[in-house]
């Protein structure tokens, strides 16, 4: 897993970032959502206007979710600039 690039959000809100990461070889996600919640991080795909794109499993969540917060504080390579979408 891999974060391609990440844009922080300091608009206010939960949102800290969007980021777009590669998965594994085969699969790279883009507009993926960095969100603080009560429980801890969370990583959201994006959605269409009836339903989420893609859903991930509780542990990959929190690994990708990891991955994301290295990304935004600096403790990985990645491409940053601002938190709009790609």
């Amino acid at each position: 897993m891999k974060i391609l690039s990440i844009r922080p959000c300091d608009e206010g809100g939960n949102t800290l970032a969007l980021f777009d990461a590669q998965l594994s070889d085969d699969i790279r996600m883009f507009g993926l959502k960095l969100v603080k919640t009560p429980r801890g991080p969370r990583v959201y795909a994006p959605s269409t206007r009836a339903s989420n794109v893609a859903t991930f499993a509780p542990d990959f969540a929190a690994a990708l979710a990891r991955a994301a917060q290295a990304a935004l504080y600096g403790e990985a390579e990645h491409n940053v600039s601002t938190c709009k979408a790609a």
